[in-house]
């Protein structure tokens, strides 16, 4: 038979287990849900991508790449990786000596769940006389990708341009 001392604690044991346990739940709030900001996210970057469009028509490569990452990348048909925003210039720079005309339709912008990656696609055209008057058109895709930047700004990391074969014209 158990003492009366080993009657309580059998019983009080489990009894402030529970208590513990049920003050240790009652404490816990939960986690508020970040605020969906996709929308705002978008707008930031057809922003940015409507700056860089009006710097390619600029002749403005400089302007053109500063909404790149400093490591960003650029996929490109026929050409090497290049790996950076100095390289991304250099091969902008070297494109805009033709002094091409471009149209882009309105990107596709997908910003994930998370808030922090996002996707956009386009599709366009690219126009350029030679020096004897021709004019090649260039169809051409793109498909980049976003990350947000630790100050809220969107910055392209990875971008791909496919070109479609050149139509020549008159």
């Amino acid at each position: 038979m158990l003492a009366q001392s080993d009657r309580v604690k059998y019983v009080l044991a489990p009894a402030s287990l529970m208590a513990l346990l049920l003050v240790v739940a009652g404490c816990q709030r939960p986690v508020p849900q970040a605020a969906d900001t996709r929308a705002a996210d978008e707008a930031a970057i057809r922003a940015v991508f409507d700056d860089q469009a009006k710097a390619m028509a600029a002749m403005d490569a400089a302007k053109a790449v500063s909404g790149y990452t400093d490591d960003a990348v650029l996929l490109s048909s026929d050409d090497p990786v290049m790996q950076g925003r100095a390289n991304v210039q250099k091969t902008f720079e070297a494109m805009l000596k033709d002094k091409p005309e471009f149209s882009m339709g309105v990107p596709k912008i997908e910003v994930a769940k998370s808030g922090d990656v996002a996707y956009e696609w386009v599709t366009g055209k690219m126009t350029v006389k030679d020096k004897k008057s021709k004019v090649t058109e260039t169809g051409f895709k793109s498909l980049t990708v976003w990350k947000k930047q630790s100050d809220g700004s969107w910055k392209m990391t990875v971008d791909t341009v496919v070109l479609d074969t050149p139509q020549k014209k008159s």
